[in-house]
């Protein structure tokens, strides 16, 4: 049993990816290949070209 008393408490990951400006379609195949129940934190990190027209602009 652990200190929390959840004894089926599995560890927890975090995963980073890094993407150039044109690896959004890479990210989306991955993620659409990725079970949905891994228990995996995903941290993206998306280089921009400076010209890139953002939508929360």
């Amino acid at each position: 049993m652990t200190q929390n008393g959840n004894a089926s408490h599995k560890p927890s990951y975090i995963v980073g990816i890094g993407a150039s400006a044109g690896g959004l379609e890479a990210l989306e195949s991955f993620f659409n290949h990725m079970p949905p129940d891994t228990g995996l934190a995903f941290v993206i990190v998306q280089h921009l070209s400076p010209d890139f027209k953002s939508m929360m602009d």
